[in-house]
């Protein structure tokens, strides 16, 4: 029943009772009290004459029990009705009001506490039932908002950790650059004259001539030529990335734009991208390509941000050597890196490519360039899978298959 309709019939049920309690009690009260101290007029029969007695009053004893039955004929009815309307507060609370209050009570300081992870059960299809349904609602409501929140602060932590990781690879490449670009300005500095100048200042004093300028090594012009080009190159490629990283909410929105390009300029790129990364290191990196005649349909930045992510990574376990291959295997592009370090923990091949997840506790390392390789092959129709080479034995594999047909 409603709360409306539950009231009414509690409300009828007890008066009901009371009623006839009353009335009950009423005529109880009287036949007790003519029992006890009877009054009035008697008459009795005696022979075939009537003979009147009047009883003047009764004995004393009996008048107090007599005006205590009539005090209680007319208070016990009040009393009655007084006890039917306790009783009907009493049934409506504990019949319809208690047992809701309590769950709705208990669920709000739950979710005052944050704590959404119960359930509000309606009980009954009244009113107080819908308000529980209202609030159970409500609580779903809460529940999927704070997961929804903890989900998007997860992405950004993500996108974060992306953005930083993705950075090192540039701003390494940009430190190695602007230096071989200083170590050629040296050579350019501390060139000597060519023949042909030495040749017109063969007098003693000509050497010290205003105009006598040497000849830079062309070798020397070459690298601070290159290196200025890879410069450039690269602050524009870190600036691409802060736009597209500026524009997305999440890592999965990373735009895949794919281009037709001449596999022998994929090569060189992709080389000269894995040994600037590790220039400085003092390991060997060796790139082994097959031949292919045709162009590939690939997005040339995000094959070398994968292949930069694999052999940063590899530079940090390896000890002497990484061996890069690339070849194309009927629709994919096939990259695999190789080093000769301790390769991958059991715990990390068991559980698979995850965010955070590091080799080795490292504070510069964030454990990030596996995963994002993974999702961005993924991006471009791939995927990548690891392992270690020689049945378990030094050295890990990563190899990368991307769609490029």
């Amino acid at each position: 029943m409603s709360l409306k309709k539950a009231l009414f019939a509690i409300a009828f049920f007890n008066i009901t009772v009371a009623f006839l309690l009353s009335a009950l009690s009423f005529w109880g009260c009287m036949e007790l009290r003519s029992v006890i101290a009877p009054q009035g007029i008697a008459l009795e029969i005696r022979s075939e004459l009537f003979t009147v007695i009047q009883r003047i009053g009764a004995e004393t004893e009996t008048a107090g029990f007599s005006c205590l039955i009539s005090l209680f004929q007319f208070v016990l009815p009040v009393l009655i009705y007084i006890a039917a309307l306790l009783a009907t507060v009493s049934a409506f609370y504990h019949l319809k009001l208690k047992k809701p209050l309590e769950v709705l009570a208990k669920g709000a300081s739950r979710i005052i506490g944050n704590d959404l992870d119960f359930t509000i059960e309606a009980g009954a299809p009244d009113e107080l039932g819908q308000l529980c349904t209202a609030f159970e609602t409500m609580r779903k409501t809460l529940l999927a908002n704070n997961r929804e929140l903890w989900r998007q602060a997860e992405e950004r932590k993500r996108l974060n950790a992306a953005f930083s990781h993705n950075l090192r690879n540039p701003v390494t490449v940009l430190k190695g650059a602007a230096k071989l670009a200083g170590k050629s300005m040296e050579d350019i500095g501390t060139g000597s004259p060519d023949s042909q100048v030495q040749e017109e200042s063969s007098d003693k004093d000509s050497c010290f001539s205003k105009n006598a300028v040497p000849d830079f090594s062309r070798s020397s012009v070459l690298n601070l030529s290159l290196n200025l080009a890879l410069i450039e190159s690269y602050t524009e490629r870190i600036e691409r990335y802060i736009e597209t990283m500026s524009s997305i909410r999440k890592l999965e929105e990373v735009p895949i734009v794919r281009e037709k390009t001449d596999w022998n300029v994929l090569v060189s790129e992709l080389e000269h991208a894995v040994q600037v990364i590790g220039w400085d290191s003092g390991k060997q990196i060796r790139l082994d390509a097959v031949a292919y005649p045709d162009a590939v349909w690939v997005d040339l930045s995000i094959l070398l941000q994968i292949a930069e992510n694999l052999v940063s990574n590899a530079l940090c376990f390896a000890k002497s050597r990484i061996c890069v291959s690339c070849q194309v295997n009927g629709e994919l592009l096939e990259l695999s890196v190789t080093d000769d370090g301790c390769g991958f923990p059991d715990s990390f091949l068991k559980n698979g490519i995850q965010p955070f997840q590091k080799g080795r506790e490292d504070a510069e390392h964030f454990g990030m360039g596996l995963y994002l390789s993974g999702l961005l092959a993924g991006r471009h129709g791939g995927s990548v899978a690891i392992g270690n080479c020689h049945n378990g034995g030094m050295g890990a594999v990563v190899s990368v298959g991307l769609k490029v047909k």
